[in-house]
């Protein structure tokens, strides 16, 4: 249980106010910085599903539809969203090389399709 504080330890802490996370805006930033360009729409219809889930589905312990889980997901389609950016540029890197056609060889387009983090 909790028990109050002797007044000798609250004159320790300072007051906080806290507020509720803009979920949306959490999720339209996430998108975006992870390269989807309808992110404003995804994220809306994200947060809806979650608020859903959270109303309409029964209140049980291994349901969670917080903060966390919901970065998580954003987190997982970021990656699949990457994996599909390198899929088609190996394609286009592919087809140029055997078309012979001129533009970017293979070896910058798999230079362009690596992270900041990656060619450091």
């Amino acid at each position: 249980g909790r028990s109050k504080l002797p007044e000798n330890l609250k004159q320790l802490f300072r007051p906080v106010a806290m507020t509720v996370p803009d979920t949306g805006l959490i999720c339209e930033i996430e998108l975006y910085s992870e390269g989807f360009s309808e992110a404003k729409v995804v994220g809306k219809k994200l947060v809806e599903v979650f608020n859903l889930s959270r109303d309409l589905l029964s209140s049980q312990q291994h349901y969670d539809w917080g903060l966390r889980a919901l970065k998580t997901i954003l987190r997982t389609a970021g990656s699949l969203k990457s994996i599909e950016r390198r899929q088609e540029l190996a394609a286009a890197a592919e087809e140029a090389e055997a078309t012979g056609e001129g533009g970017e060889t293979a070896k910058q387009i798999k230079l362009r399709e690596k992270t900041p983090a990656e060619v450091l």
